[in-house]
């Protein structure tokens, strides 16, 4: 039973130390769509175009170890043109990221990386219109810049399902450039 609460004790001592620091923010940015279509019988020719994302999001940060978590919600617009044709579509993007970075005094640059999960609000043009996988999810990895309460950062994001409801295999991969104030 001593030994318990000595466990209990240490762990109270341990947990408030760490203070974890929450923050709310709001972010907006602009996504470079590249669809891959993957199928020797299709001839489909597709010029990826811009996108643009906003939503909000909640860092928990450990002060002192430059270890944050940092879930999103964010609305998200991917176009493409499809032939002569423009495509777009619309999600709700949940991505989930772990920042590693150094905590310095007003500067605190980073590395994120995390799985990312949507579903398509609706899509927009005659290729897509049913012929979209509702659900998506991949990966992400890129880095930032956090400058007090503005934070800058830049990743790359690797669909891994397929999205296509045809023959062919179709992948959705982007860049995304973004702005966010923390609260």
């Amino acid at each position: 039973m001593k030994q318990i609460i000595l466990a209990f004790v240490i762990m109270a001592c341990f947990v408030s130390h760490i203070n974890a620091q929450v923050h709310f923010g709001l972010k907006g940015g602009v996504n470079f769509v590249d669809f891959r279509i993957h199928d020797a019988k299709t001839n489909l020719t597709v010029d990826n175009s811009t996108g643009w994302q906003a939503g909000a999001l909640l860092q928990l940060k450990i002060p002192g170890m430059g270890v944050a978590f940092q879930p999103e919600l964010l609305y998200t617009v991917s176009k493409a043109n499809v032939g002569q044709a423009s495509n777009d579509i619309h999600y709700f993007d949940v991505p989930l990221n772990l920042q590693f970075g150094l905590d310095l005094v007003l500067l605190r640059p980073y590395l994120l990386a995390g799985p990312y999960f949507g579903y398509a609000l609706k899509t927009d043009g005659d290729n897509f219109k049913d012929n979209i996988n509702k659900f998506d999810w991949g990966i992400g990895l890129g880095g930032g810049l956090e400058i007090w309460k503005l934070q800058l950062d830049a990743r790359y994001s690797w669909g891994l399902q397929n999205m296509s409801m045809k023959e062919f295999e179709m992948k959705h991969n982007r860049f995304t450039l973004s702005l966010a104030i923390l609260f």
